[in-house]
């Protein structure tokens, strides 16, 4: 009554080598950054326009990646605004953020000199990007790695007059 229907030979193979061609692509993938150290954390352009900021960068950290910027204004320490800090999420090779700054500094008229920071902390990325860069960093290397409470973390400063 119930006919058991076996794969021929071709749809077996087929299956096999799919399996084994899904298998090796995962694999490789995980190990893509197996050898990696992560070092590169630039802000490139840092633009006022109107009452946003706008923050460009290059970075080698793995895609999925969060960045805290930290914005300091001096001479603003009772003023609204004089710290501000933001995540980004770091696609490819780069990072793009904007602030909102309060509207009354329009075109720049408050701002003449200001102090940002950008930080790469392991114990603030997603477990996919732990596993790649270490959970205290140890794939951080190089001049912008600094090290605090027992992990590495990245930083990047960049002071911008206006």
């Amino acid at each position: 009554m119930f006919k058991q229907i076996l794969p021929n030979r071709k749809s077996l193979l087929f299956i096999l080598s799919s399996f084994m061609l899904i298998s090796f692509f995962l694999t490789s993938l995980t190990n893509l950054y197996a050898d990696q150290f992560f070092s590169k954390l630039d802000i490139d352009e840092i633009s006022l326009k109107g009452h946003k900021l706008h923050i460009r960068g290059d970075t080698d950290l793995p895609p999925g990646s969060a960045l805290q910027i930290k914005l300091m204004i001096p001479k603003l320490d009772d003023d609204k605004g004089k710290d501000h800090d933001v995540k980004v999420q770091i696609t490819p090779g780069k990072f793009f953020v904007m602030i909102d700054l309060p509207k009354e500094w329009k075109n720049g008229g408050w701002i003449k000199f200001l102090s940002l920071k950008a930080i790469f902390d392991p114990d603030d990325q997603p477990k996919k990007v732990r596993e790649i860069v270490g959970n205290k960093g140890e794939k951080l290397n190089g001049p912008k790695v600094k090290v605090q409470k027992n992990k590495k973390i990245l930083v990047s400063v960049k002071n911008v007059a206006f």
